[in-house]
């Protein structure tokens, strides 16, 4: 393969906070127990469990190395995260995306997500105008339910806490299962 081929080349990428795999588990746990009440056609693999810092999207095998350069240079404390119950998106008749909610050290995570931002914005990359809402997604694309997806989601698990002391550029792979696949981790201290 040439230079240019590899240049023409795009993946989909973006940037999270990876969950550790107790937290994954007491999550796929709980997922698993309660799976035939939600109404969901795609769930999400238990390695893929992340919060999103930054969707990049479709990006040239030639500007990742540009965007870990970038991501390298972020300066950040560890802190510590927890997941804290669950939600949707969408309306109970016809949820969008299910996800479990994370509590803890927010304004460190929100604070990862504006030195993420500022770290891409200078190779192009624009932010989402919508206001960061950290999550955790579990499934998405409902069929039609009933109102028992706000009972259900009343026994999600809460209080387990994390240290996060690392970030990660990830890569989609459509269409297979996990689907993310770890570019490069970076360590907070």
């Amino acid at each position: 393969m040439g230079q240019g081929d590899h240049n023409n080349q795009s993946v989909r990428v973006f940037v999270a906070v990876p969950i550790p795999k107790p937290i994954a588990e007491e999550l796929e746990h709980w997922r698993n127990a309660n799976r035939d009440k939600l109404p969901f056609r795609k769930w999400t693999h238990p390695q893929d469990y992340h919060i999103t810092l930054q969707f990049l999207g479709e990006t040239s095998l030639h500007k990742l190395e540009a965007i870990c350069t970038s991501l390298r240079e972020i300066k950040a404390n560890p802190f510590t995260l927890s997941i804290n119950g669950g939600g949707f998106f969408g309306q109970a008749k016809s949820p969008r995306v299910l996800w479990s909610a994370v509590s803890g050290d927010i304004r460190s995570l929100r604070s990862l997500h504006l030195s993420v931002i500022q770290a891409t914005s200078g190779l192009g990359f624009i932010p989402e105008e919508r206001p960061y809402n950290p999550h955790i997604t579990l499934a998405r694309k409902a069929t039609d339910s009933d109102s028992t997806i706000v009972e259900v989601m009343s026994s999600a698990p809460a209080g387990l806490a994390w240290e996060v002391d690392h970030f990660t550029l990830m890569r989609t792979h459509m269409n297979v299962s996990p689907m993310y696949e770890i570019v490069e981790t970076f360590t907070l201290m």
